[in-house]
């Protein structure tokens, strides 16, 4: 047992190799456990998502839960509020950690932190200017007494994790870089599992939705928190954050990198986080849970890729930077088939007996027509495929493409959406992102990436911008 420990911790110390095989032996499996980790982690908050779902549709009733659901999409649509540096903090990360050079690393943290702080409690400062002014309950059309009661509370509670988890996500942030994922997959485990007993706890004293809003939303910054003390004051306090560390020109690259990014996430926002928000202003909330719980089924296939080939994002950007170009072409070529594979069978799968599944989960109260279905399952094969590509894209540099067709996307998705939701009805949503996605994103892919693979070792430094990925 000590050995294999030893072993799993070797994998994550900078590569001292100089064969370009064995580098590359390192990196995959660096991956690969990162990957498996983020895997367990997802399967802890499926589980916990299996039990909570139920009691709370049944405890909260359909207008209560839509409105849960609701300040939730909301926030996943704030996931652009730190304005892109978390990303650009993993990127900086990623590429000093491909050259051994901590020093970069330790500016970089701490810069990051003192910026997200700062970001962190400006968003929460404009969010209480503004929170007595607007009428909440009719921002989400509830109608019930009791919903328009809890809706301002709720929403309140959800922000202020929100806020507090911008600085503290760095960890996150700079755990990746490192290629050290598997910490925080575990520390989610922890967060997930806190979270489950808090909601069942609520529950059973009949506590209300801010409460059960502030037991899901605060138990994972909580571990977020406890992940950030073990690692900064108990793992690696060489890299702990400190004011003298920080650094203007690391603060410049990191906001210049993070400018971009806030682009490409506020695209992302737009076109796959607004699902719930225009089916509640075009047909009210009660009619979210019909849709956004099919919906979160198809996901989890989605979810799972999106954790297996994230750990690519660094190796990719590590591996430009060694000039390992072959490693790089061939993880893509695999990365691409075996997740078309996975999504095709675990998508049809998901198809043939999504209304079982609904029944025995759910009752017979959420009962979508095939047609909806059809939708989402064809758009999560797209979408994990998609996923991949942008793996690459992120380690390759390649950002005034991303930031053009993803703006294209985003308008068009919406709008598509909007049109088609009032034409249609809830099947759409699902029909409007995969015709957009497939005639905007993939078709532009398609012709660009085999371009940017021949050309790819001619520009191995260049800034690395994201194309967002769907987050649950």
């Amino acid at each position: 047992m000590a050995g294999r420990l030893a072993q799993l911790w070797n994998d994550f110390r900078p590569s001292t190799a100089t064969d370009a095989g064995r580098r590359g032996a390192e990196r995959s499996r660096r991956a690969a456990i990162t990957g498996g980790t983020a895997v367990l982690a997802r399967v802890v908050q499926v589980s916990t998502s299996l039990i909570t779902i139920p009691l709370t549709i049944h405890y909260l009733g359909n207008e209560r839960f839509g409105l849960w659901m609701t300040i939730s999409s909301v926030l996943a649509m704030a996931n652009f509020a730190d304005f892109g540096i978390g990303n650009g903090v993993l990127n900086t990360v990623a590429d000093a950690f491909g050259k051994n050079d901590f020093d970069r690393i330790r500016a970089a943290i701490s810069s990051g932190f003192a910026v997200l702080g700062a970001v962190g409690l400006l968003l929460l400062a404009l969010f209480a200017s503004t929170f007595f002014w607007v009428s909440w309950a009719d921002v989400f059309r509830v109608a019930s007494a009791q919903a328009r009661t809890e809706a301002a509370p709720a929403l309140m509670v959800f922000a202020f994790c929100f806020a507090l988890n911008i600085p503290l996500d760095l960890v996150q942030r700079a755990q990746l870089g490192l290629q050290q994922g598997f910490r925080m997959n575990l520390w989610q485990v922890c967060g997930s599992v806190a979270g489950l007993a808090s909601v069942i706890a609520g529950i059973r004293l009949h506590a209300g939705l801010p409460f059960l809003v502030a037991a899901l939303a605060g138990a994972p910054v909580a571990a977020t928190a406890l992940n950030t003390f073990h690692f900064f004051v108990v793992s690696r306090p060489d890299l702990r954050p400190r004011s003298q560390f920080v650094s203007r020109d690391a603060i410049s690259r990191i906001v210049t990198i993070g400018t971009l990014f806030f682009v490409l996430q506020l695209v992302a926002a737009v076109a796959f986080s607004a699902d719930n928000v225009i089916i509640a202003r075009i047909l009210g909330a009660s009619s979210v849970p019909d849709y956004s719980i099919p919906q979160r089924m198809f996901s989890l296939i989605s979810i799972m890729v999106v954790m297996l080939v994230t750990p690519l994002w660094p190796a990719y950007g590590e591996a430009i930077s060694r000039g390992d170009i072959p490693w790089v072409r061939r993880t893509l070529r695999r990365s691409l088939v075996l997740v078309f594979g996975f999504a095709a069978a675990a998508s049809l799968t998901m198809l043939l007996i999504a209304h079982r599944l609904l029944a025995w989960w759910i009752g017979p109260r959420i009962s979508p027509p095939f047609v909806l279905l059809l939708g989402l399952a064809l758009w999560t094969i797209v979408d994990c495929c998609g996923n991949t590509i942008a793996m690459f894209l992120n380690g390759a540099s390649i950002m005034r493409f991303q930031i053009i067709v993803a703006s294209i996307f985003g308008v068009a998705c919406l709008a598509v959406k909007i049109y088609l939701t009032h034409r249609y009805g809830i099947v759409a949503v699902p029909w409007a992102t995969l015709i957009t996605y497939l005639t905007i994103v993939i078709f532009s892919c398609t012709i660009y990436l085999p371009r940017a693979l021949k050309h790819l070792h001619r520009a191995p430094n260049l800034i690395t911008v994201a194309t967002p990925v769907v987050e649950d």
